[in-house]
């Protein structure tokens, strides 16, 4: 595969990952207010600064109006990333596309911190998406697509690896286990409780084995081809488990974005996967 085609499909993964969040904020909202409605986090800024109650701000209108506004404009700024992921090579003002990815980039990064305070300070989730935030970043970056660029390509392996082994120690029980993992297998593989606490705790044991692998020369391929037909299989499972044959349009209105998003999880392994396919390649041709 050359790299023009590598290429696109780095533009097609950061599309992905745009589109699904901005279909998210659009639609759904996102975890801003676990930040901007921290009372022991912004008391001292909103009544030091500001002069203002708390208990003013927080139930103030404007101030939830403001909220949603910052919501709905970050799902534009996702809007318009996405379009420039997909037009990269259309586009020929170098600067305004990477200051646009960038900034996408960049609320992707806050959407991430925001998720990690909405669910307690687990860092787990920023580091599970560390995979989402590798296309975006290369397009930013306008990193060349390379079989010989060995930062690029441990780079992409490290992203992986934050991906999966998260991903791995929750299915597993470490430090918990969510409960939406045993609802949608369940209700996938149509086994009991116990039978999904047990295949979770394989597959969590595999996720994190493989991202070990991803760094031994011999095995990468085994490790990174699991990791497609994982990731491609964890993304899709979000519309299969919420899918209703009685209300299709909201059942996937209500859990395609998840999917969208997640396609990362199994493009960029195959993104690797193809670059050290084509490394090799070229040493046998060479020899």
């Amino acid at each position: 595969m050359n790299k023009f085609k590598l290429i696109s499909l780095v533009k097609l993964c950061a599309f992905t990952v745009f589109i699904g969040r901005a279909y998210q904020l659009f639609f759904f909202g996102g975890p801003y207010r676990a930040i901007l409605w921290d009372e022991s986090l912004l008391t001292p800024i909103v009544e030091g600064i500001f002069n203002y109650s708390w208990y003013d701000y927080a139930t103030s209108k404007t101030v939830n109006n403001w909220i949603e506004g910052f919501t709905k404009f970050n799902s534009l700024i996702f809007l318009i990333a996405a379009l420039v992921s997909l037009l990269w090579h259309q586009i020929k003002w170098l600067k305004l596309k990477r200051f646009i990815i960038g900034l996408g980039f960049f609320l992707l990064f806050l959407l991430g911190i925001c998720m990690v305070k909405d669910k307690n300070y687990d860092f787990l989730q920023l580091f599970e998406t560390s995979i989402q935030l590798s296309a975006p970043f290369l397009l930013w970056r306008n990193i060349k697509i390379d079989s010989n660029n060995k930062k690029l390509i441990n780079g992409l392996k490290i992203a992986i690896a934050f991906t999966f082994i998260p991903h791995g120690f929750m299915a597993m029980g470490i430090p918990y286990r969510p409960g939406h993992f045993i609802d949608m297998t369940i209700i996938i593989l149509g086994v009991n409780e116990t039978q999904a606490t047990l295949f979770l705790f394989i597959v969590g044991f595999l996720d994190v084995l493989c991202a070990l692998l991803v760094f031994v020369p011999k095995l990468s391929k085994y490790a990174l081809w699991y990791m497609i037909i994982w990731g491609f299989a964890t993304a899709f499972a979000r519309i299969v488990s919420g899918f209703n044959i009685d209300f299709i349009s909201s059942s996937i209105h209500g859990s395609a974005y998840l999917t969208i998003y997640r396609l990362a999880h199994g493009i960029i392994p195959l993104i690797v996967l193809l670059i050290e396919m084509n490394k090799t390649n070229h040493k046998r041709q060479v020899a």
